[in-house]
């Protein structure tokens, strides 16, 4: 047992020796309005017998709704006495939500009023435990929809590469090929435009700044700074290796930062829960065979062996070392070769390979020896790998297991998996079993099978596009509830015409599944 780990026991034995009362009431501001930013992290925490706090729907950010930090703040004011520890999306409380963190145009002096909130914040509520999470601005290879400034739509790609390029150049001698595209880059894109992106990212640079330094101050008692869609070169790494210097002296029981965005509110719950539980728990890994540890998913920037230590940690757990007993097993289904293609490509059949037979096994001895088992499905990008959750099914574990995730990005996989999974401990069996069942039907049945489906035969028949889908809007909806509930009757426990399914963001990427009671 090394000297850190030495310290986090002799800590929490500490702790558990003061008189025990649990606080059961946290307050949380996401990062926006979509369900698995908002809606299934403040299911997690009730399922886990927690009281929360949520502000109205209308200030937080929607599809096309700008979020209202000054709604936000006043609503925190009036309601922090309350709390007892509070979980806060700084691009909710400083832009309005994560996409206006990218096309807002507010002053420097409005933001710079905004941070010192927190100060004063803090000053009105010492005894609340303040757990922030923001984000560097993210740097995609192309966006569509939107969510970016109107030139990313056709400069986004040059903009991706010149930055990425100039990142790397920090790091590595580039090639003279590489110097060459760089001049051309530079004609290429307008000066204004590359003005514009670079300006708003040097203001939430400085945001995060500031967020590390009351962090530093004891303002806040933990930060996340998630790396959104990022590169192992681009601009969003380049600023994390600069913050990360800022940043030194902060240990990982005060600060930490790796890739994503829309999971970091689970993660920070997580860690209030287990805060306010008084529980460190000991976390064990395994991967599937295959890359494992070294795996380096799309929309990331580093090893996930890496990242999901640096999950374990900020939500409060302690990674195993081998010599304890831990209190959940987190199972990583990893590819074979790395790299992590989209869930909708025609490899991605239900195919059972000795590969995925033992990975299962792994999962059902645990299981049968009684130990909680989390599985962080990520061999795929934006949804489930068939072929394991065919053999989770034919097996009958589907509904055993303490928390299952295949959404999006590796690590937003990750924030639900390690999330959920821990808090798993404080739900009932039919609680646990309600969150798996709205996990299967977003990531396994519609985002690997059901929205490709959609796409082929309704949206391409019909010859849409990103801004075709509103009138459309009925027909996708009637057709995937149908779909779902046709799946749910196969492979799940749940009566299907209790399932109810919307797209609340108006647009073929996420959907909201609803259980009714």
């Amino acid at each position: 047992m090394n000297i850190i780990r030495k310290i986090a026991t002799c800590s929490l034995l500490l702790w558990m020796a003061m008189p025990i009362v649990y606080a059961k009431t946290i307050l949380f501001v996401p990062i926006d309005d979509r369900p698995v930013s908002a809606v299934y992290e403040v299911d997690t925490v009730k399922a886990a017998k927690f009281d929360i706090l949520v502000p109205p729907t209308d200030y937080l950010a929607g599809r096309h709704r700008a979020g209202d930090p000054e709604q936000l703040w006043q609503w925190i004011n009036d309601n922090a006495n309350k709390a007892d520890a509070m979980v806060l999306s700084a691009d909710s409380l400083i832009y309005g939500g994560l996409v206006d963190s990218r096309i807002h145009d507010f002053s420097s002096n409005i933001l710079e009023e905004r941070l010192n909130r927190f100060r004063q914040l803090r000053e009105a509520n010492p005894h609340a435990r303040m757990y922030v999470f923001s984000t560097i601005m993210r740097s995609p290879h192309a966006s569509f929809g939107g969510v970016e400034p109107p030139y990313y739509d056709t400069y986004g790609g040059d903009i991706f590469q010149y930055t990425a390029l100039k990142d790397k150049g920090e790091v590595m001698k580039l090639t003279a090929d590489e110097q060459r595209t760089i001049q051309s880059l530079e004609k290429a894109i307008p000066s204004a435009f590359m003005s514009d992106w670079m300006s708003r990212r040097e203001k939430n640079f400085h945001a995060n700044t500031n967020l590390i330094d009351l962090t530093k101050a004891g303002t806040l008692n933990y930060l996340i700074i998630g790396r959104d869609d990022t590169s192992p070169y681009s601009q969003s790494h380049k600023e994390s290796r600069m913050l990360s210097k800022l940043a030194a002296n902060l240990s990982d029981a005060k600060y930490i930062s790796f890739p994503g965005a829309d999971q970091l509110g689970m993660v920070l719950l997580a860690r209030a829960y287990n805060e306010l539980t008084m529980q460190m728990p000991i976390v064990e890994i395994q991967y599937a065979l295959g890359t494992g540890a070294e795996t380096i998913a799309s929309y990331e920037d580093q090893p996930i062996g890496h990242t999901i230590k640096d999950h374990i940690r900020a939500a409060g757990g302690i990674v195993a070392s081998g010599l304890e007993t831990p209190d959940l097993l987190l199972v990583v289904n990893t590819p074979l070769a790395n790299g992590t293609k989209e869930a909708g490509v025609f490899e991605n059949l239900p195919i059972i390979t000795d590969c995925t037979r033992q990975f299962v096994t792994t999962i059902e001895n645990r299981l049968a020896a009684g130990k909680p088992v989390a599985v962080a499905d990520i061999a795929f990008a934006n949804g489930a790998d068939n072929s394991l959750m065919r053999e989770l099914y034919e097996r009958g574990l589907l509904d055993k297991i303490s928390a299952y995730s295949g959404w999006n990005t590796a690590s937003n996989t990750l924030g639900y998996a390690i999330g959920q999974g821990m808090m798993a401990t404080g739900m009932s069996d039919k609680e646990r079993q309600r969150l798996l069942i709205v996990r299967y039907l977003d990531d396994w049945a519609y985002q690997a099978n059901i929205r490709k489906e959609i796409y082929r035969e309704l949206y391409y028949a019909e010859q849409g596009g990103p801004d075709y889908f509103n009138w459309l809007e009925p027909e996708i909806t009637s057709d995937t509830e149908k779909k779902i509930r046709l799946f749910a009757r196969q492979y799940l426990w749940v009566e299907p015409n209790k399932l109810k399914v919307s797209f609340p963001w108006h647009r073929m990427f996420e959907i909201k599944v609803e259980i009714e009671q």
